[in-house]
C-alpha cells in the first residue's frame, strides 16, 4: 500500500517533474486504422517504455541541495530538458500506432495531440517561472506556489468529452483502465488507484449470506480489509484537503503525524477484527489464519514506527521537512512491501476452496 498520493503536492520536488505523472505523450496518429484492442496494446507498450525512461530522468534535480536556490534552478532546467526528450520519444511511438478503428477514433487521436500541446505549454511555463525565482528566495516555497498556480492537466476529462459524443470511445477508456500500469501513466497514478476492479465474467459473485465457517472467515477477512482501506483513503483525502492550507513546515508535520496516528488506530482495529475470526475449516486452516493475523500485527508495528519517525521529522523549514518527507516516503513503501511479502507464505498451503470464496464473496469484490 502506498501513501505517496496525499503528499504528492509537497513531494513534487523530489518525486519527479511536475506535469510528468499525467499523460505526457501524444502526437499525430497515422491514417492507418487499427483494431481498438491492438491500438490500446500499442499505446500501453509505449506508455510502459515512457514510464521506464521517465524514471531515469531528473536525477540531478532529486539530489540537489534545495537550500541553494540557484543550483536548484539549474538542476531543474536540466531535468526539464531530459523530460522533454523522453516526451518526444513517447510522441514518436504514438505517431506509429495509427488510429483506433472505431467511430470517433480520429477524435481520440486529436485529443492526445491537444493534450500533448497543453502539456508542452504548461511545462514551458513552469520552466519559465522557475527560472524567474529570485536566487535569495526559498526554492521549495516558490516552486510549490508555481505548481499550485499552474494546476494539472486533465486528460481523462478530455477523452471523456470525446466519449460523450462518440460512445465507442468508452471502450478505449475501459481497456486502458484494465491495465493499471497503463492507466497510471495515461490518466495519472492517483486516478488509476481509484478504479474499482470488477468480478471476472467467468465467475459469478455470490449473494447468499455467509453461513459456513469458511464463508464467515473469508467474508470477515475481506470486510475488515475493505473497511481498513476505506478508512485510510478517507484519512488520505482529509490530509490532502488540509495540506494546501498548512502555513508552515511545523503545520505540515503536524498534519502528517495526525494522519499516521489515524492510520495507526485503524490498523489496531484491523488487527483486533482479524484476530477475532474463527480459523477456516480446512487442512492447515489455523496456519492460514495465522498468516493474516501476523500480517495485521506487522502492519500495526509499521504504523507505530511511522508515527515515531514522523514525530522526529526536522520541521525547521519547508526545505528541511520536504527533504525528510522524501526519505520518509521511501521507508513507507519499503515497510509495506515487506509486509505484503508475508502473504507469499500462503503458497505452501492447499486453499481447498478458500480461493474461490475470495473470488465470489461480495465482501471481497472491492479489494
Amino acid at each position: 500500500m502506498r501513501h505517496t498520493a496525499p503528499l504528492g503536492r509537497v513531494l513534487l520536488l523530489v518525486a519527479g517533474l511536475p506535469l510528468a505523472a499525467v499523460i505526457a505523450a501524444c502526437g499525430g496518429g497515422g491514417a492507418e486504422k487499427v483494431a481498438v484492442e491492438d491500438w490500446v496494446d500499442s499505446l500501453c507498450e509505449a506508455a510502459a517504455d515512457f514510464d521506464t525512461a521517465r524514471d531515469n530522468t531528473g536525477t540531478a534535480f532529486e539530489e540537489v541541495d534545495f537550500t541553494d536556490t540557484k543550483a536548484a534552478k539549474e538542476a531543474y532546467d536540466d531535468a526539464i530538458d531530459e523530460q522533454k526528450d523522453v516526451q518526444k520519444d513517447f510522441r514518436a511511438a504514438f505517431d506509429k500506432i495509427g488510429e483506433p478503428d472505431i467511430k470517433g477514433g480520429d477524435k481520440v487521436v486529436k485529443a492526445f495531440e491537444d493534450q500533448f500541446k497543453e502539456n508542452d505549454d504548461m511545462t514551458d511555463e513552469v520552466g519559465k517561472q522557475v527560472a524567474d525565482i529570485d536566487d535569495d528566495a526559498d526554492f521549495v516555497e516558490e516552486f510549490l506556489k508555481i505548481i499550485e498556480d499552474i494546476g494539472e492537466p486533465d486528460f481523462r476529462g478530455r477523452i471523456e468529452d470525446v466519449a460523450d459524443d462518440y460512445p465507442d470511445v468508452d471502450e478505449i477508456i475501459d481497456l486502458i483502465e484494465d491495465d493499471p500500469d497503463c492507466a497510471r501513466v495515461i490518466f495519472s497514478e492517483e486516478e488509476a488507484a481509484t478504479v474499482d476492479p470488477e468480478p471476472s465474467p467467468t465467475r459469478t459473485t455470490s449473494t447468499a449470506p455467509a453461513n459456513t465457517t469458511n464463508e464467515k472467515w473469508v467474508a470477515g477477512i475481506c470486510s475488515s480489509l475493505t473497511g481498513w482501506v476505506a478508512d485510510l483513503e478517507s484519512a488520505n483525502a482529509a490530509l490532502q484537503s488540509k495540506i494546501d492550507g498548512a502555513g508552515s513546515a511545523q503545520d505540515l508535520k503536524k498534519l502528517l503525524v495526525a494522519f499516521l496516528e489515524d492510520g495507526q488506530a485503524e490498523t489496531v482495529n484491523l488487527r483486533r477484527e482479524i484476530s477475532a475470526l474463527k480459523a477456516p475449516d480446512v487442512d492447515d486452516g489455523e496456519a492460514i489464519h495465522k498468516i493474516f493475523v501476523d500480517a495485521s500485527v506487522d502492519l500495526v508495528k509499521v504504523f507505530d514506527n511511522l508515527v515515531s519517525e514522523a514525530e522526529r521529522l526536522d520541521a525547521s523549514s519547508l526545505t528541511k521537512v520536504t527533504e525528510e518527507l522524501d526519505r520518509f516516503i521511501e521507508g513507507v513503501d519499503s515497510a509495506f512491501d515487506e509486509v505484503g511479502q508475508s502473504f507469499d507464505a500462503l503458497d505452501q498451503y492447499d486453499p481447498q476452496g478458500l480461493d474461490e470464496l475470495f473470488q465470489t464473496r461480495p465482501e471481497c469484490q472491492g479489494l
